[in-house]
């Protein structure tokens, strides 16, 4: 969510205008992230949150689009997408297909916040999610899979971009790559693909929405499952009690099967990599200046990776109790 397409508040009242809204009364970028350029608008005295796709497809967007309606449909708690005049699911803003949503209500959890109730919960919603899926029948491969994974850390070659920080990493990268070629198959459906803590909202202890479903796709729940243990178990170490908590929630919804749990670990080392190498590329070698990009710390993915290799596949079962 940085702010790569900086618009301008007469694209911005013409943009509200194709939805039927007055022009914004206000309006707010959000540099938050690295994916997307996004803003806050405040129009016909509601709230607002319009999202330019950036680098993406229309049949990406509108894969989305498609997820956000079944979801609608099943009653899952995901951020609502607004149609527009002519009921279509976006527009194009700047050369970019553009989606518009409904500001949902709720405030992200702090690392601090973390409990194994909150993770139990978050647990809960991911199994429902994947118990719904059977009935979801659009397609579209994991825009993050091995491949493109592959060639951000080809990028890094030979000297970690000329970073004396990345440069020592990258032999660890080159192994995980190594391994991760050829994941585990495993029962695969519709996942979220990106369940961070900022992509959940709560008010007190009830998650208010689910949001970003950009990379969402059809891929292995082992991995949807593991990209959340390594997002919300993790602080200066893994923590047994918050993992137990998320697995303990999932099965209160879906099935917990052997095949998906023995590939938990070779996706969540993948997930680690994934994110180590996305976020040297995003935010640690990112050419955007800092007030139009909110910097992530790339380091606490490659801590989570070598926390990984280090405990073994016996370590993490202990870890998620399984």
């Amino acid at each position: 969510m940085a702010l790569y397409t900086p618009i301008s508040n007469d694209q911005l009242a013409d943009v509200l205008r194709r939805y039927a809204l007055p022009p914004p009364d206000r309006t707010l970028p959000e540099p938050k992230g690295s994916v997307n350029t996004n803003y806050h608008l405040w129009s016909g005295g509601r709230r607002w949150f319009l999202r330019l796709n950036e680098g993406k497809t229309v049949e990406d967007v509108a894969f989305e689009a498609e997820v956000l309606r079944f979801l609608a449909r099943e009653g899952f708690p995901a951020v609502p997408l607004v149609l527009a005049r002519d009921g279509a699911p976006q527009v194009e803003v700047a050369g970019r297909p553009a989606m518009l949503f409904a500001f949902v209500e709720g405030e992200e959890l702090e690392r601090t916040d973390v409990t194994p109730e909150r993770c139990r919960r978050i647990g809960v919603e991911l199994g429902r999610l994947h118990v719904l899926v059977p009935r979801f029948h659009f397609t579209r491969a994991n825009p993050y899979r091995w491949e493109r994974v592959s060639e951000w850390v080809r990028e890094l070659e030979p000297d970690g971009g000329g970073d004396p920080l990345v440069a020592p990493c990258l032999p660890m990268l080159r192994q995980e790559l190594e391994l991760s070629v050829k994941l585990p198959a495993v029962p695969c459906g519709l996942v979220h693909g990106d369940l961070f803590l900022d992509n959940v909202l709560w008010v007190g202890e009830r998650i208010s929405g689910l949001l970003d479903w950009e990379m969402s796709c059809i891929d292995a729940f082992a991995y949807d499952l593991a990209v959340i243990v390594n997002a919300w178990c993790y602080g200066e170490r893994f923590e047994p009690s918050l993992a137990r908590a998320i697995v303990a929630g999932y099965r209160e919804h879906a099935t917990l099967d052997d095949a998906t749990a023995d590939a938990l670990y070779p996706h969540a080392r993948y997930a680690a990599l994934r994110y180590t190498a996305s976020r040297i590329r995003a935010f640690h070698l990112a050419s955007l200046p800092a007030d139009r990009l909110a910097w992530k710390d790339w380091t606490r993915y490659r801590d989570r990776l070598a926390a990984l290799r280090a405990m073994g596949e016996r370590g993490f079962r202990e870890l998620i109790g399984v």
